[in-house]
């Protein structure tokens, strides 16, 4: 989801009439979620250049490899020349030899009538060499290029969950300090009451040993805060824990919510087990880990810590079984 696709809600002006308690809360937890999917761009962002790194390496490893070949076949190309001259050749051969611009004279040298069929070969690999290196430069070029786009990308994205951030503290600072504490206070018995409801059905709801595993590994981070693109070992945002947490029992998966989606196998809603990934809004912007009964715990957004929530307090786009 791009930046443009989030609803950018107003912070009242000091002018505005004040806020009640209840819209100021709405306000906040808006804003807090806007600047978490913001930054699960962020962090699909940082995998790309993660995966662009290593794809321009090899390209790079490419081109040196290309690079040594054309230098070797620059030698046999050398050695057709010289026969060439031994032969009395010397209309083509000599040229070669003399010339300036070797590489200009061979792209025009295999139409030459008097080199052999094996000395044709030796110089028209020579020249398709020379393009593959040329192509493979351009490539890495583009490799690049785009790498030092995503960067830019990188930069934006953070201005703008960093704006999100800090007009929701705009809002809560025209509150007063007990307001303030109550919407702390709200915010915790609602996660105390998704913490046991989630507790009572562990016996009830099913999950693979994996699954099991993963889930306990969420549930020991719990309380740790969130912070952009953190996977641990004390911070984290949505989908570095989910990552880390089946990381921990030997699975792999990206540190992005939206590529988490495309991992596993789809599961549908009743279907749920103990530590399957649910994502939620359009545009997967968010991801949590299921506990049972409804629940998921996950990192929700700046300001906040790792909790557990209700599924239904969130738009849920799907769920995934990694493994």
């Amino acid at each position: 989801m791009a930046v443009s696709a989030l609803i950018f809600y107003p912070v009242p002006a000091a002018a505005d009439p004040p806020l009640t308690l209840a819209e100021a809360r709405s306000l906040v937890a808006q804003l807090q979620t806007d600047a978490g999917a913001i930054d699960q761009q962020y962090s699909g962002v940082k995998e790309q250049i993660k995966q662009g790194r290593v794809q321009l390496r090899v390209k790079q490893a490419d081109v040196k490899l290309q690079t040594d070949k054309v230098a070797r076949m620059r030698l046999q190309v050398g050695q057709v020349a010289l026969a060439q001259f031994q032969n009395r050749s010397l209309d083509t051969a000599a040229q070669l030899i003399v010339t300036s611009d070797t590489d200009g004279f061979l792209s025009q040298i295999s139409t030459v009538q008097n080199v052999s069929e094996n000395q044709n070969s030796v110089l028209q690999d020579y020249q398709q060499a020379q393009a593959n290196l040329g192509a493979l430069e351009h490539s890495a070029e583009i490799d690049l290029a785009t790498l030092a786009e995503k960067q830019k990308q990188l930069r934006s994205l953070a201005n703008a969950s960093d704006k999100k951030i800090a007009d929701a503290k705009k809002v809560l600072a025209k509150l007063s300090g007990a307001q303030r504490n109550q919407i702390a206070a709200a915010d915790r018995r609602a996660s105390a009451r998704s913490a046991a409801a989630a507790e009572t059905s562990r016996g009830t709801t099913r999950g693979s040993s994996k699954g099991v595993r993963a889930l306990a590994f969420a549930k020991a981070q719990l309380g740790e805060p969130y912070v952009r693109n953190a996977a641990g070992p004390s911070s984290w945002d949505c989908s570095g824990l989910t990552m880390k947490a089946w990381g921990s029992v030997g699975v792999s998966l990206p540190h992005s919510a939206g590529q988490q989606y495309n991992r596993g196998r789809p599961v549908a809603k009743s279907d749920l087990q103990l530590g399957d990934l649910v994502f939620f809004y359009s545009g997967i912007s968010h991801v949590g880990i299921y506990a049972g009964n409804g629940r998921v715990i996950h990192a929700p957004h700046p300001g906040k810590s790792v909790e557990y929530i209700k599924m239904s307090y969130m738009p849920y786009e799907g769920a995934r079984r990694p493994g």
